[in-house]
């Protein structure tokens, strides 16, 4: 497989990045006209081709890549026929959504029925590593899929893993924003009581840093936290739908530091929704 022609659908924060990566890296990249028009003229005036509906994107392609919000989007894109039925059966769909693992196994199987193979690969390394081009692919499928689209992958990742079956990339993604979700919280909790006590920042960030109480979280998250700068890289609503997904998964086992901040996401939704997940600082630092 060549792996020249790419169909890419989901033009958000991390999509848009990538798409980008994938022309600079001379990828014929086709994306579909959207309400949002600007994503679409960006990449247009780059050299992506634009056709009037999602299934002219698929038609034809060789890789077809989805980043879509949610499960509900997964569904409506990938189930719909329209796309299904005009995809090429020598295609490979290379689905990264941070889904759960049971829609991305219906998805397997419906097109596992039509002959086309497929990748489950959600990434981590948020806005700033779809921009540079150094996510995490956490692909679940066969290795021969993986090798089939690899130097696709390697345009937008540095790091690319096969860590199961189809659904295993899912559940590790899963996993992941559990850990993030949760350690934004103690980030926060941790910043908060720094304040109070009147430790300067600076300080805090370099012997936290070198320190046993590190945190990938806390070092990145701390100036933001500092500056109330929460522009959104991952809006706070989809780490609440992220940390649902693996708060669902483990309904048989006990998981209370997830849950606890599942119910903090929940509770602050309607404020900082549509913020970095980060303002989930917010609730512990009050009003200035």
């Amino acid at each position: 497989m060549g792996n020249k022609r790419i169909g890419f659908i989901g033009l958000g924060a991390m999509g848009l990045p990538m798409a980008r990566n994938l022309l600079k890296n001379d990828f014929e990249v086709h994306v579909a006209v959207h309400r949002n028009s600007e994503p679409v003229q960006e990449l247009k005036g780059q050299g992506a081709v634009v056709h009037d509906s999602l299934e002219h994107v698929a038609a034809g392609c060789e890789v077809l890549i989805t980043i879509l919000p949610a499960d509900k989007e997964m569904q409506g894109v990938l189930l719909d026929n329209k796309c299904l039925d005009t995809l090429d059966r020598n295609a490979v769909l290379v689905e990264m959504t941070s889904g759960s693992p049971a829609m991305m196994k219906r998805v397997h199987d419906v097109y596992r029925n039509k002959g086309i193979r497929v990748l489950d690969a959600p990434v981590s390394g948020g806005t700033i590593g779809a921009e540079k081009g150094t996510l995490t692919v956490m692909a679940g499928g066969e290795a021969d899929v993986l090798d089939d689209v690899r130097r696709v992958l390697e345009a937008m990742a540095r790091n690319i893993y096969l860590v199961g079956p189809v659904g295993a990339g899912k559940a590790i993604k899963a996993i992941n924003q559990m850990l993030a979700g949760v350690h934004m919280v103690a980030a926060a909790e941790a910043f908060a009581l720094a304040q109070k006590l009147e430790i300067d920042k600076d300080m805090l960030k370099q012997v936290i840093g070198s320190s046993s109480g590190a945190s990938w979280m806390f070092l990145n998250k701390l100036d933001a936290m500092s500056d109330r700068n929460f522009k959104p890289g991952f809006k706070q609503r989809l780490m609440k739908k992220d940390v649902q997904i693996a708060v669902d998964e483990g309904r048989n086992i006990p998981l209370p530091l997830a849950g606890l901040a599942l119910q903090l996401y929940n509770m602050s939704e309607k404020d900082i929704g549509e913020k970095d997940f980060s303002a989930i600082a917010e609730y512990f630092l009050g009003d200035e």
